[in-house]
């Protein structure tokens, strides 16, 4: 049984013993006996869940902070309060998923909000990010970050959630951001291959009536991508739908040391038709797909890889060789010069010992509820004037963008419904229900063909040895309660 199964345990043991204690602490306020009583039965409680959560929190603690969020988050919540700052960011990536997907906008800012805040941290090179960086520790121990396409879509998503409040400079830098993470790990940086998010930053600049910025990103976006052609020019409608489930992390090599990645379980989805409006009114059309998530994970810059984390391993392997170099050599080296082989031989097994303290196994711990891909879809909807005569001369031939087209007060959004297909044979898959929003002067669609919900609440990947061994070193436990005290 995992920690977090022992958690949800201890939890529903908690609504158990806590009546008769609350009760007792009732009694208490008007009866000494009782209060004595009350106090010996709280202290029992305690001291029970202390030989088995440690340091905490505690069932009751999590459960009374749990309290305060949706009902339909909770879940999360405990397993974003339990794992304190380790797991800070998956969880937050993961809640602000759910939230998004079941229309709890706040939360769904707010957990990307933290998890953005953090990813920013740790590319700022602070200390803290140094200290994660050490070839020393366990890569499960560290504080999770994640892989250059996680970040990419923890920006991707906060970039949605603004262009749904309308925000487009905030939703244009989102994407952006996303763009950057793409290009960067912990040593390396690379091109950037993520077309979709190069034709995001164009929409969100074409909202904002910046043509000539938005011309310049959808040219670029068709250079990486030819699938994603140039908006209309007075499209005023965004429709996305996500398909399938996402990337697996997996290791491989002598010491587990490679991370590398697999395709997520084959499902049947790989297209959709997004309809709009009702009666005559009614508009559908395929969307085209826009981003393969496995493709962004196993790429850098566009060039496949086998795994990473190769470096710390090659690291490893080399000392090994270094040290049966030294050893070998060195004795040899001693024999000739009349010296002693021992003092060679000691140099050769004090690097060997250094060796073995580098413990390069990977870190598989995962977002496993992205999608393996996106559609991406534009359209014009609602009584916009016609298309004004192309620019002449400079410019021509880009899509200018036309204020006047765009006003809010020319549409309103219509009904939306998505259908999933497997090439052209239409699914019995229903998916869930779409995000439509329009606060300015575009519009966006936003559907998943596979739930989050269905996903247990604790991110695969984790590791109890690490968890517990966190409780024992001081530091790290203040940084958790810390964490969890800026979330009460």
């Amino acid at each position: 049984m995992t920690l977090l199964n022992r958690l949800a345990a201890g939890v529903a043991a908690f609504s158990l013993v806590a009546l008769p204690i609350a009760v007792q602490a009732q009694d208490a306020a008007v009866d000494p006996a009782a209060a004595k009583a009350a106090a010996k039965a709280r202290a029992k409680q305690v001291a029970a869940w202390k030989a088995q959560y440690g340091p905490g929190p505690y069932p009751d603690e999590v459960e009374a902070f749990a309290q305060t969020r949706e009902e339909k988050l909770r879940e999360y919540y405990r397993v974003l309060y339990y794992d304190g700052e380790h797991n800070a960011v998956l969880n937050y990536e993961r809640l602000g998923l759910l939230a998004m997907e079941l229309g709890y906008y706040a939360d769904a800012e707010k957990a990307f909000d933290g998890a953005l805040d953090r990813i920013e941290a740790f590319y700022g090179k602070d200390k803290q990010a140094e200290k994660a960086t050490s070839a020393t520790r366990l890569e499960v121990n560290k504080d999770f970050k994640g892989e250059p396409y996680e970040r990419a879509m923890a920006y991707y998503y906060r970039g949605l959630l603004y262009l749904r409040k309308g925000d487009y400079d905030n939703a244009r830098a989102s994407f952006k951001a996303a763009e950057y993470q793409d290009t960067v790990s912990a040593d390396e940086s690379f091109q950037s291959d993520f077309a979709l998010l190069t034709y995001l930053q164009g929409w969100a600049s074409h909202c904002a009536g910046d043509g000539s910025q938005a011309a310049d990103a959808f040219e670029q976006a068709a250079k990486i991508d030819a699938k994603l052609k140039v908006p209309g020019p007075n499209d005023n409608l965004l429709v996305l739908t996500e398909i399938g489930h996402g990337p697996v992390k997996a290791t491989d090599g002598q010491y587990q040391e490679k991370l590398v990645f697999k395709a997520g379980p084959a499902l049947p989805e790989n297209g959709a038709i997004v309809t709009l409006g009702t009666g005559k009114t009614t508009r559908a059309w395929p969307l085209v797909p826009a981003a393969d998530l496995y493709t962004q994970a196993s790429t850098r810059g566009g060039r496949a890889i086998d795994g990473i984390l190769n470096g710390k391993a090659q690291f490893k392997a080399g000392l090994e060789t270094t040290s049966t170099v030294v050893t070998t050599v060195g004795s040899t080296f001693a024999q000739q010069m009349g010296g002693n082989a021992l003092y060679a031989q000691g140099i050769g097994a004090a690097i060997s010992m250094f060796s073995k303290s580098v413990r390069p196994s990977a870190d598989v711990r995962m977002w496993d509820s992205l999608p393996s891909g996106i559609l991406v879809g534009t359209t014009r909807w609602g009584a916009a004037p016609a298309a004004a005569p192309a620019a002449k001369g400079k410019g021509k031939g880009k899509a200018a963008a036309r204020p006047s087209a765009l006003r809010p007060q020319d549409w309103s959004m219509p009904p939306v419904s998505m259908a999933y297909r497997r090439d052209s044979d239409m699914l019995d898959l229903a998916g869930v229900k779409p995000m439509s929003a329009s606060a300015g002067k575009c519009g966006i669609v936003w559907a998943r063909s596979r739930s989050v919900a269905t996903l247990p609440a604790a991110a695969p990947g984790n590791n109890d040895k690490v968890a517990l061994a966190r409780k024992k070193d001081k530091d790290v436990w203040a940084k958790d309660e810390a964490f969890r005290a800026k979330l009460r």
